[in-house]
């Protein structure tokens, strides 16, 4: 992390869910960072921020807000449907852009938005929080010790009973679990296995939602290392499943009930195999091995929830490479688009 000498005057557009639980305290909190400027059509949220958080100004009108802060950055933390439009007019204005997963409706606005920010010079970066979480940390770390041997599939279960009722709920405002909660999970899972998406196999279903966005993800992403990626959204289901299941040649990694769990073997100590042809089993037993298999807790590595605007301000006031590169967001889109073409939706 780069010494922070400049400050970043900063303009957050957006007083909903991710702006008052994570952007506007690491702005107010993180040195560096000046808040200049909110945002947001809703007078009585305005009022809200100017209190808690004590910005310089406060603003219904974005386009206004541009012309009178001129902010360094402008963090957008809008719904969905607004990112493209507001993104490309902040750039524009002279601003870089922090924004908010995820970051467009689809790759057609995705790409505009990065191709407008290399045609000016500025610099764009999506906020993928995920990558950097305590369980990202901790499969990380299991998967490079190489206990599991070589990994070729990882099973993300997302899973909760949540009848969705915001405008999440609803297609037309960008909402669903895929371009929602997919956003992080596509990004966290090829963050890991260093992958792009090489095949994918969807079902996307409403099913408790009280609009008409889906609520359940099913995705098989095949990645072209070679990893197979089961994706399980449910906000539709009461007995959970095992949060990661990480599957190894010769070993297995569970993460249920807060805890992680490992059970592998030393390849070194596996007892000779010859597969035979032949059509009749030997002793008509089914195949059966007496392998020393080795058990273990792993301890979770901690988080620490100011590193994401460490890395923002390291790109945004520095020289550093973005946390989260151009290529990297737009696979992530590219891969929802996929699922969504397969699904039929």
């Amino acid at each position: 992390m780069c010494e922070r000498k400049k400050v970043l005057r900063c303009a957050v557009v957006g007083m909903g869910r991710i702006a008052w639980s994570f952007h506007l305290p690491q702005i107010c909190a993180q040195d560096g960072f000046q808040l200049a400027a909110v945002v947001d059509p809703d007078e009585g949220r305005l009022a809200e921020a100017k209190e808690k958080f004590n910005p310089e100004q406060c603003f219904t009108d974005f386009s206004t807000m541009l012309e009178t802060v001129k902010p360094d950055l402008t963090v957008i933390a809008s719904p969905t449907i607004f990112h493209k439009d507001q993104t490309i007019a902040a750039l524009r204005s002279g601003s870089d852009v922090f924004c908010d997963k995820p970051v467009a409706l689809n790759l057609t606005e995705a790409a505009a938005m990065y191709d407008e920010a290399k045609k000016l010079g500025r610099k764009l970066m999506s906020y993928q929080p995920h990558r950097i979480n305590s369980e990202t940390l901790t499969v990380k770390s299991i998967l490079e010790s190489g206990k599991l041997g070589k990994l070729y599939m990882i099973e993300r279960h997302i899973s909760n009973y949540a009848r969705r009722s915001d405008w999440q709920a609803y297609i037309e405002n960008g909402g669903g679990m895929l371009l929602n909660y997919g956003s992080h999970y596509i990004d966290q899972l090829l963050y890991i296995t260093s992958g792009k998406t090489a095949k994918v196999k969807c079902e996307l279903r409403s099913v408790i939602t009280g609009g008409n966005a889906d609520d359940v993800v099913k995705a098989f992403i095949t990645t072209d290392n070679g990893v197979l990626l089961d994706l399980d959204i449910n906000q539709a289901v009461t007995c959970p499943l095992p949060m990661w299941r990480l599957c190894g040649t010769y070993g297995t990694a569970i993460y249920q009930d807060e805890k992680w769990r490992i059970k592998y073997c030393d390849p070194a100590t596996l007892p000779p195999m010859t597969a035979s042809r032949h059509l009749a089993a030997a002793g008509r037993r089914y195949p059966s091995e007496a392998i020393a298999w080795q058990e273990e807790e792993v301890a979770s590595i901690p988080y620490t929830p100011g590193t994401y605007y460490g890395f923002c301000y390291d790109y945004f006031a520095g020289d550093a490479q973005p946390f989260v590169k151009p290529e990297e967001t737009l696979e992530v889109v590219r891969t929802i688009g996929i699922c969504r073409e397969d699904a039929g939706k």
